[in-house]
């Protein structure tokens, strides 16, 4: 493939998965720089409240400096390539002016497109530049579908696993955490799953972000939030570790549906075609329809002795190792856009 001088406009946040696209990329002999709007957009929004009232009442110059930080960013690094996660801070005046330099540029949406779940997840920058990018790449085929009806040169990219991510260990009996965990931030959907699991009788550990402002039952404790080596060792070590899946990918999966395996832990997620398509469910990982279900099959997973999980466990770690790790999948959005 011919190496590139790229630059990936989003994040470059720790646990972004700009980085790890960044790195894949870098691995293959092409020249890759980030330019972080999303980080300079929030630094300037979490200031005060007075820039977050300023913002939403659309009187707020951020935008507009950060389409500025971009332009002379890309003069400055004059890539062939553009690659764009997600697009909020990034108006469609600018994918037109970037490709107005001759440069290819590309989308690369870790949410959908059309339905926004939260504040974070989307706005009118990402939907209204959509018809603009030479690529839109998605993880959802029912997403490469729509746009592809619109016609919108669109290719699927599923999420991965960052098998380069952490120093991997094999589970041992000694450090097997005997409950049921949930890494993700809360919300209301969330919180009703969990509550209706502990008022089964389940004990819950969770980990993340805005848990503490719900009511939780007592079976629940919260933690903080985990990164780095933390987050990887807490999604290994418990028996079982809950999947779930927000609104707009009800029907297909999410990063969790990688890190989990990729990690060498348990997966309980609910039942998609994706999910059964990725991994051979009750050998590979476990499948759930509700609340219920997911009890059975929570008492199921820990009724097994620890060799029958250990089994489990390196099953899917050798799947998500050999078939959904990032290298692949970078590989694939290259080659896509090598095509045309």
């Amino acid at each position: 493939m011919d190496k590139k001088k790229i630059i990936l406009i989003g994040s470059n946040h720790s646990a972004a998965l700009e980085l790890i696209f960044k790195r894949e990329l870098e691995s293959k002999g092409n020249q890759v720089h980030i330019i972080p709007v999303q980080n300079k957009f929030l630094e300037h929004y979490n200031k005060s409240i007075y820039n977050k009232i300023k913002y939403r009442l659309g009187l707020s110059c951020i935008i507009n400096e950060l389409q500025c930080f971009i332009k002379n960013k890309i003069v400055e690094f004059n890539p062939n390539l553009v690659l764009v996660f997600k697009g909020m801070e990034v108006e469609p005046e600018t994918i037109s002016w970037i490709k107005a330099q001759r440069i290819k540029v590309c989308n690369y949406n870790p949410d959908h497109p059309f339905i926004f779940s939260g504040r974070g997840s989307g706005n009118s920058n990402v939907t209204n530049s959509i018809k603009l990018f030479d690529h839109y790449f998605s993880y959802a085929s029912d997403v490469v579908g729509q746009l592809k009806k619109q016609g919108v040169n669109s290719a699927l990219i599923p999420f991965g696993f960052d098998s380069d991510g952490f120093d991997y260990k094999q589970m041992t009996q000694e450090n097997e955490i005997m409950k049921v965990c949930f890494l993700g931030n809360a919300d209301v959907e969330r919180v009703h799953f969990l509550n209706c699991l502990a008022d089964m009788g389940v004990e819950i550990d969770v980990y993340g972000e805005n848990w503490t402002r719900f009511k939780l039952n007592l079976k629940i404790t919260s933690n903080s939030a985990r990164y780095g080596q933390q987050f990887w060792s807490v999604l290994q070590n418990y028996a079982v570790q809950l999947n779930l899946l927000r609104p707009h990918n009800l029907h297909t999966h999410n990063m969790r549906s990688f890190d989990i395996p990729g990690a060498g832990g348990i997966m309980l997620a609910p039942i998609t075609p994706d999910h059964s398509n990725f991994f051979i469910p009750n050998k590979e990982i476990f499948l759930f329809t509700d609340a219920s279900d997911a009890c059975q099959k929570i008492n199921d997973i820990l009724a097994l002795t620890f060799w029958e999980r250990f089994s489990i466990r390196e099953a899917a770690r050798e799947k998500a190792i050999r078939l959904h790790s990032y290298h692949s999948r970078v590989e694939e959005l290259l080659k896509e856009i090598n095509a045309n």
